[in-house]
């Protein structure tokens, strides 16, 4: 598998994005819409991801978790690392800025500002914390919840998605039908990202009926090659925490995928790929489809120009 990294690539798409930073759309029509959602679909890949990712591939995989409101993602978070790192349940019903949590020999990845980390930049306003349980290489990100009816909220949860090389996403025997999420995944399953699944709270009795069925979803919905985890249905203890061993092997895969540089690289090289795969894709159909009134001839060809120039550098990588 040809992996997208390297300065030439990332000099490339540099280009690509300042060519549709460039676009004006003076005038309302279908096709100024059209493409102004390409445009908007593209840049948000290209800043939130594909741009610093590349710029820093050695930077340590990023799990975000992603689900609905309620579905126990901050208890998750919590039991993988071993202690309480985000405050679940009544102490806050909804998680509504997303939290980071590192190693701290990871702290440096994790920056703000120029010259710092790759994740957010001022495009996301998250917490940060580090936390020795955490193993190095890996960290966690604990996103607000998808549907919200909060804009805010919700555009910072698809923001977050956006950052990450892996989506860990976390669902419940009652909720795994829920229609947003599945929407998420879909684009996810359409750029080749990387996701595991969790599903959380089954009851004693179903859980292979219910795992049995959520696989066949996911692999009707290209998501067969997903990890899948199962939780069962309990009480916390007084802490709030989840029963170690019904977590245990979501933590063992947490664990195993810090002590191994292959598959964590893995894993982002293939998310990387789908990202740029899904951008030139929308910028090749932008400068195909876009009438006269939103492109003329000379900025057409300069879109043209520039993708031709990233697919060119990608096949050098590879």
């Amino acid at each position: 598998m040809a992996q997208p990294s390297g300065q030439p690539l990332h000099d490339a798409l540099c280009v690509v994005r300042q060519r549709l930073r460039d676009l004006d759309f003076p005038f309302e029509s279908a096709s100024a819409s059209a493409a102004r959602r390409d445009v908007d679909d593209a840049l948000a890949l290209l800043d939130r991801y594909v741009v610093p990712r590349l710029g820093q591939m050695d930077a340590p995989l990023l799990v975000a978790t992603a689900g609905s409101t309620g579905v126990g993602k901050s208890t998750l978070i919590n039991a993988v690392v071993g202690e309480i790192v985000t405050a679940p349940g009544v102490l806050r019903p909804t998680t509504r800025m997303p939290q980071l949590v590192h190693h701290p020999d990871d702290t440096g990845w994790f920056g703000t500002g120029s010259g710092h980390g790759w994740l957010g930049g001022e495009h996301v306003l998250i917490e940060r914390l580090a936390v020795e349980r955490v193993p190095a290489g890996v960290a966690l990100l604990d996103t607000p919840p998808l549907g919200s009816v909060v804009d805010e909220i919700r555009l910072a949860a698809v923001d977050s998605l956006l950052a990450a090389d892996l989506w860990l996403f976390v669902t419940t025997a009652a909720r795994y039908a829920d229609a947003v999420p599945w929407e998420l995944l879909r684009g996810a399953a359409q750029r080749r990202s990387s996701v595991a699944v969790v599903l959380n709270r089954v009851p004693e009795g179903s859980l292979n009926e219910l795992r049995s069925h959520l696989a066949s979803l996911l692999a009707e919905r290209g998501l067969g090659d997903a990890p899948l985890f199962a939780v069962r249905e309990t009480v916390l203890d007084s802490s709030g925490m989840l029963p170690a061993q019904d977590v245990e092997p979501v933590r063992r895969w947490v664990r195993g995928l810090a002590a191994d540089q292959q598959t964590r690289d893995k894993l982002s090289n293939r998310t990387v790929q789908g990202a740029v795969s899904d951008v030139l894709r929308r910028v090749d159909a932008l400068a195909a489809e876009a009438g006269e009134d939103v492109l003329d001839d000379a900025t057409r060809a300069a879109l043209t120009a520039a993708v031709a120039d990233a697919r060119r550098a990608r096949e050098e990588v590879g």
